[in-house]
Formats: structure tokens, sequence, C-alpha cells
């Protein structure tokens, strides 16, 4: 493969005769930063065309502003139905971005400076095929120089084991040379031959080509314009389509800017290329290091940044990870490594590559896969920084970032940074608390990357609904930022965007045929409560009303009871604060209606067959659990009077066991008598097995106590099946085991001892029984007994069988 010559590219780039000066750069790369300062510092531009799409040109003048501390990112949010982290482009800026110093050195000279791309939302900059939804869409695209058949053999032939590292030693190691001539000269040459090896097809698809006509049209205006030398500034892969570009007559369509831009804050985890970030060098905390060494902004004790990086990951193993802190004299093992293989390598100073391989050699003794060892994962995390950028006060913000920003400081959560925090919330007892916990429940609605609740009281089910404690996880991230901006269209503090959030949705319920969904409705009340949205909440209770009076699915309906007792119980164990209070208020008419609205529906149960029988039993099941409460919020007569009536019904079989274990959990009978009905209704089935077993289902499902402590329903069972053939057994055993699945080890022991002392068993014969084997093997034991049998009775031995069963 021919590689170009520097020189000749170096007579391409700068054209004195037009005063137009093309700079090739690789995204957020500090020699290309340190170069392009000292070149623009020469050249004096009065024009600096940079990369960059042009509806974010009105942030320029923001990005320069006092107090803005990158990482910063200028971000562009989607305009129709398509949200999220995925939907929104950005473009990141780092202080070692060559476009950061363009725009910041262009600004120091008086010159103008124009973005040429095409805008972030056009179709080309979002036609990438390897974006991952989940990802950011990055007009700012690198993988070219990673990998493909050109990098493969500048590896092969200099001895670098990848993409990264071939640019480390032959560009990031010439960041201090003078000659930016030359150096940019050699940056071409390399993107040159980069593009010459690109499959032209793939350049089409990817929007590059509509791009880099994007860019040449910004460029022919800028010379007709031409008050004096003009700088361009674009990503290497594109320069060698601009060079020697002729005018062109018509821009790509659709190239018309559109504002929708901000500027957030952005850290140096999203930045990281080793994330997914599609553009740059890994490991930016790195690269940051080395800029401020290249800039004299290091702070410098006279120690080499070979010294100073790996003194401050050994004090931040013994502060943060002691375990794989290592020694003092494995430390300058390390330091004296990283430099010998530099001068192997042929390099001034060690780079990225030789701080792991100095790490790996000196540090690690056992044999590892590559990336594997905790001791370089923490190293990769370490160099990877966590920095999280800053805006000034008064920055062009919707006042709901700043609003929501500062709550969330009020409440003591740390925002410094973009590393993950955990929190414990003592939600009942501690006022504050409270409030923290329901701040953090409404940011999972208006942004949700912030917050993420590990433990705590479940809404839904209610069952941990005395929970004490809740337990947080939380980071303050540009994907917080940017959703944030999505919503500020939607109210300018986090609450409001909350409750406009949850009446959105309540129109979505309707749209989608569910506004009559009990369950549905009640769970978006729950929410609000949990996020102590009060300006929602008549609105919402309204909804769950008028829902439960039209809700004729049971199963909704009862999985509602459950929640609304839940919501009950939280409300009441915090009615110290004042819009907690306010919303309890709401819950009593709305849970009485829907109480007698189960009452009314439960007699609807006697027609259900065993097609149905389990989305009624679930029914049951929930009823079951909300009745429990000995004190419900709810009118418990209407459903009392709902389930005697059931009981002197015709009902399926699996159906009829779980109202009587109903009855029984709820005092509507008390076990005796639920054990009489069971036996009764156990010997109604005698000529039916199969029905027996579903009966016995039933009551599993909801109390398999009375199962286990009523011996005269074991007893029935137990003369249910002397009754059946050993055909017949085996045909009901799988209904058996699955009725079984409800007991306990302890609750299975007890009844086999029932039955083993019905039939004389001993402890000796209990212990064999532990082994039972499954249905196929008790099968196959079975035919071999049949065939035996018969061979004996054939061989006239038929006596020594005993009597035939």
């Amino acid at each position: 493969m021919t590689v170009l010559d520097p020189a000749a590219t170096a007579i391409r780039l700068f054209d004195s005769e037009r005063d137009l000066h093309f700079f090739p750069i690789r995204h957020h790369s500090p020699a290309c930063a340190l170069h392009l300062r000292e070149a623009l510092r020469a050249i004096r531009p009065a024009t600096v065309l940079i990369e960059g799409p042009v509806d974010f040109e009105p942030l320029i003048t923001e990005l320069l502003a006092p107090g803005v501390v990158p990482p910063v990112a200028m971000v562009a949010l989607p305009d129709g139905a398509k949200k999220g982290r995925g939907g929104t482009t950005y473009y990141p800026i780092c202080r070692h971005s060559p476009e950061f110093i363009a725009i910041r050195e262009a600004s120091e000279l008086g010159a103008t400076v124009r973005f040429i791309d095409l805008p972030s939302r056009h179709a080309a900059m979002l036609s990438d095929r390897r974006h991952r939804p989940d990802q950011p869409l990055l007009p700012m695209r690198e993988v070219m120089f990673d990998r493909g058949a050109y990098v493969d053999a500048m590896c092969a032939r200099t001895g670098f084991r990848d993409g990264f590292a071939l640019w480390d030693g032959l560009f990031e190691a010439r960041a201090r040379g003078t000659d930016w001539r030359g150096f940019f000269a050699s940056v071409g040459a390399y993107c040159s031959a980069l593009r010459a090896a690109s499959d032209p097809d793939e350049l089409q698809t990817d929007g590059t080509l509509p791009r880099e006509a994007m860019m040449r049209a910004c460029i022919q205006d800028a010379i007709a314009a031409r008050t004096g030398p003009i700088a361009v500034v674009t990503g290497g892969f594109h320069t060698p389509a601009l060079i020697d570009a002729q005018a062109e007559s018509v821009r790509p369509a659709g190239a018309a800017a559109r504002s929708n831009a901000w500027l957030i804050r952005y850290d140096f985890r999203a930045l990281d290329r080793l994330n997914g970030y599609g553009a740059g060098l890994p490991l930016p905390g790195f690269y940051e290091r080395v800029w401020q060494r290249l800039i004299g902004d290091g702070g410098e004790t006279g120690d080499s940044l070979t010294e100073d990086i790996l003194v401050g990951f050994r004090a931040h193993l013994i502060e943060s990870e002691p375990a794989l802190a290592f020694s003092f004299p494995t430390l300058r093992s390390m330091v004296e490594t990283a430099r010998r293989l530099a001068e192997l390598r042929g390099l001034s100073e060690p780079g990225r590559t030789e701080l792991f391989d100095a790490l790996q050699s000196s540090a690690i003794k056992e044999e590892i896969e590559v990336g594997a060892h905790p001791l370089l994962a923490a190293f990769t995390t370490y160099l990877q920084g966590d920095r999280l950028g800053d805006l000034p006060p008064g920055s062009r913000l919707p006042p709901l970032i700043e609003r929501a920003r500062a709550e969330a400081r009020s409440f003591g959560l740390s925002l410094e940074d973009a590393v993950a925090k955990t929190r414990e919330l003592d939600i009942y007892r501690k006022s504050r608390h409270g409030q923290t916990s329901r701040f953090l429940h409404a940011m999972r609605l208006v942004a949700p990357p912030f917050a993420e609740r590990l433990k705590g009281p479940d809404r839904v089910h209610g069952f941990r609904a005395d929970m004490l404690m809740e337990t947080w996880t939380y980071a303050w991230s540009p994907a917080v930022e940017a959703a944030l901006i999505e919503r500020a269209a939607d109210g300018e503090t986090v609450r409001d965007v909350a409750a406009t959030i949850l009446i959105r949705r309540l129109g979505d319920l309707e749209r989608e045929g569910q506004c009559n969904n009990a369950a549905a409705a009640f769970n978006l009340l729950s929410i609000a409560f949990d996020a102590g949205i009060g300006s929602a909440a008549d609105t919402l209770v309204a909804a769950v009303s008028t829902a439960v009076g039209a809700d004729t699915n049971l199963l909704r309906l009862t999985n509602a009871l459950v929640m609304g007792q839940a919501l009950d119980s939280r409300a009441k164990a915090m009615q110290s604060d004042g819009t907690v209070k306010a919303f309890a208020d709401l819950l009593p008419p709305l849970l009485d209606r829907l109480a007698r609205r189960i009452a009314e529906l439960l007699p609807d149960l006697a027609a259900v067959n065993a097609d149905t029988v389990g989305e009624a039993i679930a029914c049951l099941a929930a009823l079951a659990e909300a009745m429990a409460d000995p004190d419900p919020p709810f009118p418990a007569r209407p459903l009392r009077d709902a389930l005697q009536g059931l009981m002197a019904a015709q009902l399926d079989p699996q159906l009829t066991g779980a109202v009587i274990a109903l009855a029984a959990l709820i005092g509507l009978v008390d076990e005796a008598e639920a054990g009489r009905r069971l036996s009764a209704a156990l010997a109604g089935a005698f000529e039916r097995p199969g029905d027996a077993i579903r009966t016995l289902s039933g009551v599993m499902a909801l109390a398999p106590q009375l199962f286990v402590n009523d011996s005269s329903v074991i007893t029935a069972i137990d003369n249910l099946f002397g009754a059946v053939d050993d055909q017949g057994f085996l045909d009901l055993l799988p209904q058996l085991r699955m009725a079984f699945a409800e007991l306990s080890p302890q609750e299975t022991d007890k009844v086999a001892a029932i039955v083993a002392a019905a039939h004389g068993a001993g402890e000796d014969d209990i212990a064999l029984l532990q082994q039972v084997p499954d249905a196929r093997v008790l099968t196959d034991h079975l035919a071999l007994s049949e065939r035996l049998r018969g061979q004996w009775q054939a061989d006239g031995l038929a006596a020594w069988l005993g009597p035939a069963p």
C-alpha cells in the first residue's frame, strides 16, 4: 500500500497563493491541539472554519464565556417523537480538543469562526449504521483510525499493537516538536492513506460524502468573502476531499441551519472511546494530564509525567482499594520499566501503552487474560478520569436544569463528578429523607439516567410496604442534562414536569384504549405519591375513580386494591408531611368505591371454567393479600358477603378450593369448617380424581396450611389415591406435584408422617421415601414389575406373588 509523501502533502495543505490553510486533525488529540495553536498564531487567519454542525454556531460565544470549564458538549435535541439519549446529538469539547483551541485562538486573534458541517439533525448526520439506539448520536466518527487494512499494515510494519498505539507513537509522541508544518503534513499523509483504503460505497451510506459536500460549499463561501488568511480545521479523514475541491453550486438538501442547540456539562466517562464514544482517543483523563504538561499547567513538582501518574495511582489505591495497592519498590520498578520501554520503542517519553505494559510486568505476577486483572481495570478507570465540566451561573440553560441541580444539592446529593454514588434513606422516620426520596422518584420520571432505586417499599405489590429504608444510586451526567433540556418545555421545576409527564401518560392510556384499566390508573397515582406530586393528584384521582367504575376485569381491580392499600399504609406513616397528608385524604373514597366494585363483580366467577381459572385464582390471591389487614382502609362487609355467596355456588373445582381457602384466611369460616368443606368437596369428586387434585391445587395456591393442619383432608386424599390403579396414579402425578409444590419442606414432611402412620409405616420407611424417583423412573419400574409378574405366572410361580392387586 502506497504511503503519500508528507512533503508533497504539505504543499497541498498550505496554499500560499490562495492563503488557504488546511489542518487535518484527530479529535481530542493533545498533539494536534498544541501544533494547531502554534500554527494559528503564526498565520493569524482572518477566518477559521471548523468541522462542526452549522446549527451549533450560536453556541460559540457561550463556549468562550468566563467560567466555562470543559469538558462540555453542544447538544441538539430531536424535534419529533424520538426522545431520549439515543435521539440527542452530542458534540463534546474538552480542553485538549483541537476545535476548542481553534475557537479560543480565533477569538484572541479577532478572527471570524464558522462551523461548516451539516446541521446536527440532518439525515446524513444521523445515518451511521454503527450507531446503537442507547448511545448518543455523534457527528464526529473516527473508527477508520482504529482498524482497517492500512492500519493493520502499519501496525505490522512498526510493531505497534493496535491503531491507538500506532497513533500515539507516530503523532502524540511528536507533541513537543516545533515544526507544525511537518507535523500536519505527516498527519495529512497518514489520513490520505486511510482515505485511499476506504470503501467508497460506505462513505456514501454513512453520510461522509454529503457532509463533505457541505464543507466544500462553506469553504467556497469563505473564499468568496475573504478578508485575509483562511484556516480550515477538520477531521483528517475529510481533508483530502476538501483540498482540491472545485466550487459547488448546490449544497446538500436540508443544509439550512436550524437551532435547537444547548451547551451542557460533559464528563470524561462519556468521552472515552472505551465506553462507545466514536471519536478521539481512549482514557481522556490521561490525555488531559498530557495536555496540562504540554502547556505548562500541570503543577509540576519536578517529576516526570510517568512518575506523577504512577505515584498518584498508588495513592489512589491506598485510599480507595487498599487490597490492590503495590509497594514502593514495585512503583520504582514500574517507572523504570516504562522509561526503558519508551526507549526501546523509539519514543521520547512513555505513553499510555508503556504505562500499562509497565504496570502489568512489574505489579502482576500471575498469568492473566488481557485486561482481566482487577489492577488493570482499576488503572483503566483511574486514567479514564471522572471530571465533570461546569458552566457559569447565568448560562443559557432552561431554568429546569439549574433548579434541579439546586434542589439536588439542597438534599446533600453530590454533583461534582459523574461517578455513581449510593444513598440510604430512612423514609418514614426522617422527614428530610422522605423529601429526598420524593425528589429522586420525581427525577426518575423527568431524567431517568440520574437515579435508580435498588431497595425500598414495593408500591405495586404492597408486601414490602412497611420497609423503612430505601437504597438509591445516582450520578449527574451529560445524559441527565440532556434529558432535562428535553423536558424544559414542560415546566420549570422537577415536580411540575413530573406532574405533566403523568398527566400525559394518563392521556396515553386513553389513546391506547386503556382508560378503563383500574390497575394502570392506580399505578400512575402511586407514582405521583412517591414523587410527591400534589399538583397532579386531583386529576389522577378523578381518572382512577372513572376507571374503577368502568373496569370489568377483576384481576386488574384486585391488583389496584393491593396498590391502594399499600399506598394508604405508606401515607399514614408519613402524615407529618403536609403534601402527603393532602394526598392521603383523597384515598378513602377511592378505595371504598374500588372495594364495592370488586364485590359487585365477584359473583361472575361462577362462570369461570378450567381455561380461565388461573386468572380467577390470581384475583382471589390479591384479595386475600388486601383483606389480611385486620383494619383495612376499605369496607370489608360487601366483599365478605360476595364471598359467602360464592361458597354456595357451583364452581370450577380449582376455584372451589381457592374460595374455601380465602374464606378461612379472612375468618369467614374457621379452619375446622374449611377442612370439612374441603373434605366434602374431595369426596364429591371421588369418581373424578383429577377434579379432586384441582380442588387441592386451588387450596394450595392460597392457604396450603389448611391441607397440612387438617388430618381429615389428608385422609380424604389418601383414600382417593387408594382407589385408583397404578396407571391412574401416574396420570395424576404431574398435577399432584404442582399442587404440593406450594408446600415447604417442613410441611411436606408433616404430611408424609401422617400418611405413613395411617398405613403403619415407621420412621425407617419414611426415610426410604426421601429418595422418591421422578415420574419417568417410577413408570419404568412399574412396567418392569408387570413384566416380571407375567413371566412368573407363565412359569407357574403365581403363588409367590401373593394376592393380586
